[in-house]
């Protein structure tokens, strides 16, 4: 965590020193997600699928090419367990932060970042009824914007720390790991 804290400032220093000029950077946009996941009591596979919202704010730099600033989502899936036939519409939250260039050349667009929380609530089903939370990862994400919308995917690798509730025979769980693909369409704002 340490090192990141230091990349990003470093290169939020290296940028602002060669332009002074900034804006403010807004990214609403609207998702689908497709999530592959593996639940610790006996490596089952869980999946993930559903529409949600996210939104980037933030500041841009160096002619609008360079943006920093926070990520939220909240998406409503699908959660499914292979093992035991859990079937149950869930909430999602994450939030974190991330760091891309807008590239002049056709309006490719790269960014990397990382979750620092979020949740998956999958709503009770039968015997089962579980939490996950704390959860933890990378997230990077390529796109292209064209004139004032753009096509993205983005991947997540979250780690969720803390699980609680009922899992059948088994009364809790410690954590669900979940590699998430997002296909989003979104519209980048400078001002």
């Amino acid at each position: 965590m340490k090192k990141w804290s230091l990349a990003f400032a470093g290169l939020l220093l290296l940028f602002s020193a060669k332009s002074m000029a900034f804006g403010f950077y807004l990214e609403p946009g609207l998702f689908y997600e497709s999530g592959d996941g593996k639940v610790d009591i006996d490596d089952s596979k869980a999946t993930t699928k559903g529409l949600g919202v996210d939104l980037k704010l933030g500041m841009n730099f160096v002619d609008k090419m360079l943006f920093v600033g926070v990520d939220g989502s909240y998406s409503m899936p699908k959660f499914e367990h292979s093992n035991t036939g859990y079937d149950a519409d869930a909430t999602s939250m994450t939030y974190g932060a991330i760091i891309g260039v807008q590239t002049p050349l056709v309006g490719l667009r790269f960014w990397a970042g990382y979750v620092f929380g979020g949740t998956l609530d999958p709503e009770e089903s039968g015997l089962f009824d579980v939490k996950f939370e704390e959860a933890t990862g990378p997230k990077v994400g390529v796109g292209i914007k064209i004139f004032f919308v753009a096509l993205n995917v983005e991947y997540m690798d979250l780690k969720y720390k803390k699980g609680s509730g009922n899992w059948g025979s088994v009364p809790s769980l410690d954590d669900f790991n979940n590699k998430v693909t997002m296909v989003s369409l979104s519209v980048p704002m400078s001002f």
